[in-house]
């Protein structure tokens, strides 16, 4: 079943399932219809809703699955060093900056655990900021039909 994470090519498959999750929170219906700034902030939350979504779903597999889930973190976040850089982030801050999107990445993920668990009734009360509230509800609003 998850073929894609055998030993032997892993590292390009972290590569290849990066490339993917990275495409597909870039779409445009997160930034035109459901009104996510298109900035680094807004780009940092869909993308971090995606890699939540993996994260989750190989949390209780074998050993590979959860190496497999670090190598994407770490491929991450060497893509968010480089885009910084990129951006014209100042080579001293940028550790400092990547290191605080660590943080902020595994706090949503902690917060989307706990929305996504039976112990939470109300959602909006185990999500981190309004900013993670709103995403979820017009993803849910935009998946369930309403609205």
């Amino acid at each position: 079943m998850f073929s894609f994470l055998r030993r032997d090519n892993s590292l390009s498959n972290v590569d290849k399932v990066y490339g993917i999750v990275v495409d597909q929170s870039r779409q445009p219906i997160f930034y035109r219809e459901l009104l996510i700034p298109d900035n680094i902030d807004g780009r940092f939350d869909i993308l971090s809703l995606h890699m939540f979504f993996i994260f989750s779903r190989l949390k209780n597999e074998e050993q590979i699955a959860a190496d497999f889930s670090q190598s994407l973190f770490d491929t991450m976040f060497v893509d968010m060093d480089q885009s910084l850089r990129e951006m014209g982030v100042g080579d001293l801050s940028v550790g400092k900056r990547v290191k605080d999107m660590g943080k902020a990445l595994l706090g949503r993920i902690e917060a989307y655990d706990k929305a996504f668990s039976a112990e939470y009734s109300d959602i909006e009360d185990a999500l981190v900021g309004p900013n993670m509230f709103v995403i979820t509800y017009k993803l849910a609003v935009r998946i369930g039909g309403e609205g």
